[in-house]
C-alpha cells in the first residue's frame, strides 16, 4: 500500500478514538469515500473492526445510526473484511439492549452484513426474536433482515420461516404487517424446499378469501418464487389469468396484470397458445401490455396472423394504454402498410391525451417502418404541448433519411413557437441540414440565424451554445461561426476565450475553400486549445485537432503531386510511387493516432467514434498504394457520406482508376468538399473513468527496496474510478526495459524490453489484487506495470496508468523468509 494509505489509516483511526461525538459522526460518514480513495483491504479490515467495537461501546443511537449507513453503503468492499467474527461479536451483543431503538439498528447492521455471516445460527435467533417483539420499529427491522438473509442462507427455511407463518395465520396480526411478510417471501428462493413450503403458503391464504391487499400480496409473493425456481409455473399463470378474468375487485385484478406482465418480460416461453387468445380477449384491461412483451421476446411466434386481425381490429375501441402497445405489436410483426393505416389517428388521439409517456412510445414504434410520411408530424409540430414537441423532434431526427424540409415549413414553425420550442427545432433543423440542396441551406440559414439574434437579444447564451455545439457536430458551420462570433462579445474567463477562438478558428478552417488557409487556421486553434487546457483535463481535444491538421496536410501534398503531374504532363500514379509511398507511411501513422485517440474514449456516447475519419485514412491508403485489395470492407446498413460512397463505388468498379493522378485529385477535392464533424465528446472537459494503481512495497522515488539476493515480491493493486459497470476485466502487464549496455570505445546498445506478465484478470466491483514474483536480474532494469481496462464487449480501452520503478537493494529490508526465521 501507498505510504499516504497508511497515514489515512492511522488518520482514521485516531479520530474515531477521541471523545467527541461530533468528530466520530464527521469521520464515520466520510468513510466512504475514504474506502473509494484507498480501497485496500489491510485499511477496510481495521476500520470495521473499530466500528464494531465502537457499535458496542458507545451509548449513542446516532453513532449507531451513521455506523449503518456506512455498512450498507460501502457494501462493495465486505469481501475484504477478514475478521468477519470478530467484527460480528461486539455488535450482536446489542442485541441484548433494553433499548428497543438500538436493538432495531443492530438487527438492521445484521441485514446490511447478511454477505458476511449467512449461515451463523445466533444471527438468526436473534432475528426471530426480533419478530416476536411489540415495537413496531424493531419487528420492521428484523423482517428487513430477514429478507437480507432468505437469499443466502439455507436455515432460514428451519429457523424463520415457522415463525413467519404463524404471524400471518394469527388471528392479532394486523393487514399492515401481512403484508410486509408477503413481500420478505418474494426472497426466499435460496433452495426449493422453501419456496415449496411459501407457495403453499400463499395458496392457504388465497382460499381463506384473504382481503384485497393480502390478496395482491400473495400474488406477487407466487410470481417472484415461481420466476426464480420455475417451479409448478402452470398452476401460476392459470391462476393470474382466472384472476385477471373474473376478479370483480379492480386492484387484485390490476395486480394479476402486472404479475403476467412480469412473467412475459422474464419468462415469455412459460406461455402457450391458450394463455394468449385468453390475454387477446383481455385487451379492453391491460392485457396488451402482456402481448406487447411477448411480441418482442423469443415467444412471438405464440401470436398468429389470427390473433394479429384480431388484435389490429380492437384498436379503435380498446383503452389508450392498450391501444398503443397493440400498435406496437402490430408495427413489429405485421406489413408497414396495414399498420401505418392506423397510426396518425391514435398518433393523435394520444397527443391530446397530453401522455408524454405513450407518445414517446407510439413515435418509437414509428422508427421501426421502412417508408413514413412526416408531414403530418410536422404540422403536429405547431399545436402540441413542450413535452411532446420535444418528443416529436427526436422522432423526426431519428427519422433522418425520410424526412424532406421545407423553407417555409421551417418559417411557419419558427414564427409560431417560443425561444423553448423553438431551440429544439433550430437542433433539429441542424440535424437535418445535410439532406437539403444549396438554394434550400439559404433559407434555412437565414431563418435560423434571425432566430439566432432572437435568442442573442433575450440573452439566452447557453441555448445559443447548444444549438452550436449541434451545428459543429453536424458539420452546420456557417451557423455555428455565426454563434461563436455573438458568444464571444460577453466571454470574460479566459480559458472560455480561449476554447471559443479554437472553435471560431476551426468553424473558419471548415468553411474556407483554400487547403492552405485551413491549415493556417487550424495551427491558430491548436494553440488556443492548448493555451486553455491544464493536467486536470483530457487533451482530446487537442489530439483531434492534431489529426485534422495533419490529414489536412496529406490532402495539400496528395493536391500539389497532382499540381506536378499536370505540369509535367502525365497521369500515370506509378511516375510518382516513392512519393505515394512516402504520403503513404503519413496516413498509416495518422491511422495508428486516430485508433490510439479512440481508445481513450470510453466516457464518449456510441455515436461519438471516428469512424467516418478511420474510413477516409482508409481509402487514402488504397489512393497511394494502387491496390484495391486493400479497400476496408463497409456494412451495406452503416450510413456513408455521398462524397465517400461514391469514392468506394468507383474504386470497387474501376480498380484501374488508381493509377491515374486525376482521380486521386478528384477525390481529395470530393473529401475537401465533405465538412469533418466534431464529435459530442469533444465539449466534454474531463475524462471521469480512469484506473488508479499501487504497490506494495511502495514506489518511493521510482525506487523499489529488497534485500540482497531476493527475489522481488510485488503485491499490485488497481482500482477503477468513475464509471466501473462498463468493465468487465483488466489487462495487467508487466515489462522490464533492460538497461542499455556499453563498452569502453563502444557505442550504447539500445535496451531490450521483455514482456514478463500479460493477463486478463478478472475485476471484483472494480477492483483486483495481483501478487508477482519478479526474478531481478540487473538493478538497472526499469519495470513497468500498465493496466487497460476490457468492457463486455472484449474491447480494450487504454484509460489506465502505469507505474515505472527501478529495484534497489537494501541489506536493511527483510524478505519473507527471513522475517519467518526471525519470528521462530
Amino acid at each position: 500500500m501507498e505510504t499516504s494509505g497508511w497515514q489515512k489509516v492511522n488518520q482514521v483511526l485516531g479520530s474515531l478514538r477521541t471523545g467527541k461525538v461530533g468528530d466520530q459522526c464527521e469521520t464515520i460518514v466520510k468513510l466512504p469515500s475514504v474506502f473509494e480513495e484507498y480501497p485496500f483491504p489491510i485499511l477496510i479490515d481495521a476500520v470495521f473492526l473499530k466500528l464494531g467495537d465502537m457499535f458496542r461501546e458507545c451509548n449513542n443511537n446516532f453513532i449507531r445510526f451513521c455506523i449503518l449507513k456506512v455498512i450498507l453503503s460501502t457494501a462493495q468492499h465486505h469481501n475484504k473484511i477478514s475478521g468477519k467474527d470478530i467484527f460480528l461479536r461486539p455488535v450482536l451483543s446489542v442485541i441484548h439492549s433494553n433499548d428497543a431503538v438500538a436493538r432495531s439498528i443492530t438487527l438492521r447492521v445484521l441485514g446490511v452484513s447478511a454477505s458476511l455471516f449467512p449461515e451463523k445460527k445466533n444471527v438468526l435467533h436473534a432475528i426471530v426474536r426480533g419478530l416476536d417483539s411489540h415495537m413496531e420499529l424493531e419487528r420492521d427491522a428484523a423482517l428487513f433482515a430477514c429478507k437480507q438473509y432468505a437469499s443466502m442462507s439455507q436455515d432460514v427455511s428451519k429457523t424463520v420461516v415457522p415463525k413467519l407463518e404463524e404471524l400471518l395465520t394469527s388471528l392479532s396480526t394486523t393487514e399492515t404487517l401481512k403484508i410486509k411478510i408477503l413481500d420478505v417471501f418474494q426472497s426466499m428462493d435460496y433452495d426449493l424446499e422453501t419456496s415449496i413450503q411459501i407457495r403453499n403458503l400463499c395458496f392457504k391464504l388465497l382460499r381463506d378469501q384473504a382481503t384485497e391487499r393480502v390478496t395482491e400480496g400473495c400474488l406477487r409473493a407466487l410470481t417472484q418464487m415461481m420466476l426464480s425456481t420455475l417451479s409448478s409455473p402452470r398452476e401460476v399463470i392459470d391462476l393470474l389469468l382466472s384472476t385477471a378474468e373474473s376478479e370483480m375487485r379492480k386492484g387484485v385484478r390490476c395486480s394479476a396484470f402486472r404479475c403476467l406482465e412480469k412473467i412475459a418480460a422474464a419468462q415469455p416461453e412459460l406461455l402457450n397458445k391458450e394463455d394468449v387468445a385468453r390475454l387477446v380477449e383481455l385487451v379492453g384491461d391491460d392485457g396488451g401490455e402482456i402481448l406487447c412483451r411477448i411480441s418482442s421476446s423469443p415467444a412471438k411466434q405464440l401470436l398468429t396472423p389470427q390473433t394479429l386481425e384480431t388484435l389490429s381490429s380492437k384498436l379503435g375501441t380498446a383503452p389508450l394504454s392498450s391501444a398503443v402497445a397493440v400498435y406496437q405489436i402490430c408495427a413489429t410483426l405485421m406489413p408497414t402498410q396495414h399498420s401505418q393505416i392506423h397510426f396518425y389517428p391514435l398518433l393523435v388521439r394520444t397527443i391530446n391525451s397530453r401522455d408524454t409517456r405513450l407518445v414517446r412510445r407510439l413515435l418509437l414504434s414509428l422508427s421501426k417502418q421502412e417508408s413514413v410520411n412526416t408531414t403530418l408530424l410536422f404540422t403536429l409540430l405547431s399545436t402540441s404541448t413542450m413535452d411532446i414537441f420535444i418528443e416529436l423532434c427526436y422522432c423526426l431526427s431519428s427519422l433522418k433519411r425520410s424526412v424532406v424540409l421545407d423553407g417555409e415549413q421551417v418559417k411557419n414553425v419558427l414564427s409560431s413557437c417560443d425561444l423553448e420550442k423553438g431551440c429544439y427545432f433550430v437542433k433539429l433543423v441542424t440535424v437535418l441540414y445535410d439532406q437539403c440542396d444549396a438554394e434550400l441551406r439559404g433559407v434555412i440559414t437565414d431563418q435560423v440565424s434571425g432566430f439566432v439574434d432572437r435568442l442573442a437579444q433575450e440573452g439566452r447564451r447557453w441555448s445559443m451554445y447548444c444549438i452550436m455545439r449541434v451545428a459543429m457536430c453536424h458539420g452546420v458551420y456557417d451557423i455555428a461561426l455565426k454563434i461563436v462570433r455573438l458568444l464571444q462579445e460577453s466571454l470574460v474567463h479566459p480559458y472560455s476565450q480561449n476554447f471559443f477562438k479554437s472553435l471560431e478558428m476551426v468553424c473558419s478552417a471548415e468553411l474556407s475553400s483554400e487547403v492552405k488557409k485551413s491549415i493556417s487556421l487550424y495551427d491558430k486553434a491548436l494553440l488556443s486549445v492548448k493555451c486553455c487546457q491544464n493536467s486536470a483535463l483530457t487533451h482530446f481535444q487537442t489530439d483531434l485537432i492534431s489529426l485534422r491538421l495533419r490529414l489536412l496536410k496529406i490532402y495539400l501534398q496528395l493536391n500539389n503531386l497532382s499540381n506536378i503531374a499536370v505540369m509535367n504532363m502525365t497521369d500515370d500514379a506509378a511516375n510518382f510511387a516513392p512519393t505515394l509511398r512516402f504520403i503513404g507511411r503519413q496516413v498509416s501513422e495518422l491511422i495508428d493516432g486516430v485508433r490510439e485517440l479512440e481508445s481513450r474514449m470510453i466516457d464518449a456516447k456510441p455515436r461519438d467514434n471516428l469512424k467516418e475519419f478511420l474510413l477516409i485514412c482508409n481509402i487514402l491508403t488504397v489512393l497511394c498504394s494502387g491496390d484495391a485489395n486493400d479497400l476496408p470492407a463497409v456494412s451495406k446498413h452503416s450510413h456513408i457520406p455521398l462524397q465517400l460512397s461514391q469514392t468506394l463505388t468507383v474504386i470497387k468498379e474501376t480498380p484501374e482508376a488508381l493509377s491515374s493522378i486525376s482521380f486521386i485529385n478528384q477525390t481529395i477535392t470530393n473529401f475537401l468538399s465533405h465538412s469533418f464533424t466534431l464529435p459530442y465528446f469533444y465539449f466534454v472537459q474531463e475524462q471521469n473513468t480512469s484506473i488508479s494503481l499501487a504497490t506494495s512495497p511502495a514506489i518511493d522515488q521510482g525506487i523499489i527496496k529488497i534485500a540482497g539476493g531476493c527475489n522481488l515480491l510485488l503485491t499490485v493493486e488497481a482500482v477503477v474510478r468513475g464509471n466501473s459497470e462498463r468493465i468487465k476485466n483488466m489487462l495487467v502487464s508487466v515489462t522490464c526495459e533492460k538497461a542499455a549496455s556499453s563498452s569502453k570505445g563502444a557505442v550504447k546498445e539500445e535496451g531490450a524490453s521483455n514482456l514478463l506478465y500479460n493477463k486478463e484478470v478478472a475485476l471484483i466491483k472494480g477492483y483486483l489484487k495481483l501478487e508477482l514474483d519478479v526474478n531481478v536480474q540487473s538493478f538497472a532494469d526499469v519495470y513497468t506495470i500498465s493496466a487497460k481496462a476490457v468492457d463486455f464487449n472484449d474491447a480494450l480501452w487504454n484509460v489506465g496508468s502505469n507505474l515505472s520503478f527501478r529495484v534497489k537493494c537494501d541489506d536493511s529490508v527483510l524478505s519473507k523468509s527471513q522475517m519467518a526465521k526471525a519470528y521462530v
